[in-house]
């Protein structure tokens, strides 16, 4: 159990690494296919406005001006697989960030924390994110 245990968080780990990297990098540099991160079954919370799949998400941050992000910290934080999954089958990842942004012109970076699920998908043995909260802080 203590192995397995041992595996998940490794995993998560790895996969936290990767995906906040990943996710930034596009915000701020290739947004158009940042769509590919999300499911049409996504929940986004973004600053207190709810969306409900990618569709209406991508419209509001495809009017959003350039973005320069810094990420200060973030941490992971693997979920058990769901009930009658292979114990060893990875399951969900909370994804914690904190940092800045910087939005288009502006003169000054607001501080923001985002946290994310992402689960694993099937399909292709990767993860997507399920859900999305950010909030200005």
């Amino acid at each position: 159990m203590a192995d397995s245990l041992k595996a998940h968080v490794d995993i998560s780990a790895k996969g936290a690494d990767q995906f906040v990297e990943l996710y930034y990098k596009l915000f701020d540099t290739q947004r158009a296919v940042l769509n590919r991160l999300y499911r049409d079954s996504s929940a986004i919370l973004w600053n207190g406005n709810a969306y409900s799949g990618v569709g209406p998400f991508k419209e509001l941050y495809d009017k959003m001006p350039s973005s320069e992000h810094n990420v200060l910290s973030y941490d992971c934080h693997p979920l058990p697989p769901g009930q009658g999954q292979d114990p060893t089958t990875p399951g969900s990842i909370i994804v914690s960030v904190s940092g800045t942004v910087k939005y288009g012109e502006e003169s000054y970076q607001r501080q923001f924390f985002q946290s994310f699920v992402l689960s694993p998908d099937p399909s292709n043995g990767s993860f997507y994110v399920w859900s999305d909260c950010f909030r200005f802080v």
